[in-house]
């Protein structure tokens, strides 16, 4: 088949493209492939072609299952490309993500003998040697601390007096902490230094915020020509939640702003507002149960003849910042953060696609501004680019993820099932669901038993995957903590706001347990999503029950505006059902990391069967429908 009329016909008809059989001949000239630094696996020489030739005129959506080496595929068919003099733009969801294109990157060059430069780029927070002195500060402290100390900063003044290229470039692709490293051992300024050198990058990869959101894009665009770009967005699915908008503060946020405007003396107009806003937030307070939500209007807290108040609290805020520099503190001040947030609601107050949300969570309330318009403001940006690639191993169905990220042009491409089914055990499980609001005592224990059978029967080590906190909570108080431990096991428990220093901790004991790990969390939780588990490390998981949103108030603001933009039917498809199903997809790809690996699924509530063929190809193909009672009759791969 010719593959041109191919890609033209698939267009035509919704831009689908499947990998089955090899279709692509390569033109012996600037064939992609003799850039791919590894052995083929199935389907990956199809892709890197097809890839490579479809990117001369259209975007590509590529789903490809865990494991199947997405990240060399995708940088192995824009070699031709970046030898062309065009770059690479790689976005990624968080800034630890950054560093794997640049690894892979490394190996093509080594492999090859391409002379290719690239690097991982962070922001001032993680590049800034100044601020570690300061210790924890977010990203609007350390903007402060370098616009106001960088005349005086000896790291940005080694930078203009000694930067050259070549003690950079000569090194070969760089992760950012190479950069840093190397830029300090020289006494310059990391991130002056990787802003330099973007002017010579092959390849950079960063979050995704510097290339969809308006407002930061200005920190790379005039060092990158976007137009001359290719971009690559990995995890492609997360572009849905990405709220460019949103902001919060809490009542502690307001209580601080009190106290930081008797110590600098605000005027009258000041401290009225400041109390107005108290006494409201108290209201909203008391009128909400734990956990509970309401929609507010920014009128009950500031009208627009507030603004000039709040612009000159916003002047007192930065006084505070400075004065607290000058005393060696965190620049931090909530005088500040609360007259951004608010001038920041009345411009966006009456917007389509934004929500004003009070939430209740323990003793604090949290005021939202919630930005729900991902299609709308991302359609206005892949155009800015050469060609984009969306990749993730949950991006089905294809045409729904391109319709809410606002696509057009695209072709879909989609990598087969590229599994072992002798290697890979599916199950869903009949007589379980978290259907409803509240677990019943019967159905908890049912989940408990069902569990800890489970884990017996595996033998190895295992995630339980919860629908929520919530739902993870009532199984510990059934008793399925301790359940577990009876048997000798070790249980690792993820809670809500855990830090990242903890998180990592509990990670790398369950690792190291030598297959007497349990790990409990939550689907869409640090664990579910991003965390690794090659080899053994993670080979089981019960996923128990199916992770929709609670039916708060935000919620159904949510399905309210994608009805409103999708319809009736794929307004809740879209907005309600995918988002759970990918949640629970991700969950599923921690134990598979690779074709050989070997795992065991057991999907804990029936409403699975309705949505297999919402889920990876694994779950369509290989699931197995069996009573609770029957967890212990399952099939192992060991």
């Amino acid at each position: 088949m010719n593959w041109r009329r191919n890609i033209k016909k698939n267009v035509k008809n919704g831009g689908r493209v499947r990998f089955e059989r090899s279709y692509l001949k390569a033109d012996a000239m600037s064939d992609p492939f003799r850039y791919f630094p590894y052995k083929p696996r199935r389907f990956q020489l199809e892709a890197v072609r097809g890839i490579y030739r479809a990117l001369r005129q259209w975007h590509i959506c590529l789903h490809a299952p865990t494991g199947f080496g997405k990240t060399p595929v995708i940088l192995a068919s824009l070699i031709p490309y970046i030898r062309q003099g065009y770059k690479v733009i790689w976005a990624v969801r968080t800034g630890n993500e950054t560093d794997r294109p640049i690894e892979e990157l490394k190996v093509i060059a080594e492999e090859t003998g391409l002379d290719l430069f690239g690097l991982s780029y962070r922001g001032k927070r993680d590049m800034c040697p100044l601020a570690r002195k300061y210790g924890e500060m977010d990203h609007s402290d350390v903007t402060y601390l370098c616009r106001t100390e960088r005349r005086r900063c000896p790291y940005y003044r080694a930078f203009r007096e000694n930067f050259e290229p070549e003690m950079f470039t000569s090194e070969g692709p760089l992760t950012y902490s190479e950069v840093y490293e190397l830029a300090v051992a020289e006494n310059m300024c990391p991130y002056f230094v990787q802003r330099e050198l973007l002017h010579y990058v092959d390849v950079v990869s960063l979050s995704y915020n510097y290339v969809v959101d308006p407002r930061l894009e200005w920190s790379i665009k005039g060092l990158i020509d976007f137009k001359e770009s290719f971009l690559v967005v990995d995890e492609a699915h997360n572009l849905q939640r990405i709220e460019l908008g949103s902001d919060v503060i809490t009542t502690g946020t307001i209580e601080r702003a009190l106290k930081e405007c008797d110590e600098v003396g605000c005027d009258e107009g000041v401290v009225e507002l400041l109390g107005r806003v108290a006494d409201e937030a108290k209201r909203y307070f008391e009128s909400l149960g734990e956990e509970e939500d309401v929609e507010f209007k920014v009128e009950d807290f500031v009208r627009g003849e507030d603004e000039p108040k709040l612009e000159v609290a916003l002047k007192l805020g930065e006084r505070v910042r400075r004065e607290r520099l000058r005393e060696g503190k965190r620049p931090r001040s909530s005088l500040y953060r609360f007259s951004v947030f608010w001038l920041s609601a009345l411009e966006l107050r009456g917007m389509r696609g934004i929500a004003f949300i009070a939430e209740k969570e323990r003793e604090t309330l949290r005021l939202n501004i919630w930005d729900m318009r991902a299609a709308e403001i991302l359609s206005q940006r892949w155009r800015r680019f050469k060609r984009c690639v969306f990749m993730s191993g949950t991006l089905k169905p294809i045409k729904a993820f391109a319709e809410v990220v606002g696509l057009r042009r695209y072709i879909a491409m989609s990598v087969p099932n590229i599994y072992n089914p002798e290697n890979v055990k599916v199950y869903i499980v009949e007589g379980l669901s978290t259907r409803g609001e509240e677990l019943s005592p019967e159905i908890a224990e049912k989940y408990v038993q069902t569990i800890v059978d489970f884990r017996r029967r595996v033998g190895i080590n295992t995630a339980v995957f919860t629908a929520s906190y919530r739902v993870q909570n009532e199984l510990i108080k059934k008793g399925l903590k301790n359940r577990l431990e009876s048997l000798g096991l070790e249980v690792f428990v993820e809670r809500k706001n855990m830090r990242g220093q903890e998180s990592r901790k509990m990670l790398e004991a369950f690792k190291n347990s030598q297959g007497r790990g349990v790990l409990i969390a939550p689907m869409g939780g640090r664990f579910a999503e991003g965390a690794d588990f090659p080899g053994e490390q993670l080979q089981a998981i019960f996923l128990a029950g199916i992770p929709f949103e609670k039916p708060t108030t935000r919620t159904r603001l949510y399905l309210d505006y994608y009805k409103e933009l999708y319809g009736e039917e794929k307004g809740i498809l879209y907005g309600y059902i995918l988002p759970a199903l990918r949640r629970a997809s991700q969950a599923l790809g921690r134990a598979i990391r690779s074709p050989e690996d070997k795992a065991v699924f057991a999907l804990g509530d029936e409403r699975y069967i309705k949505y297999a063929s919402l889920m990876p190809d694994y779950v369509k193909d290989w699931g197995i429908k069996i009573k609770y009672t029957e967890i212990s009759q399952i099939e192992t791969p060991w």
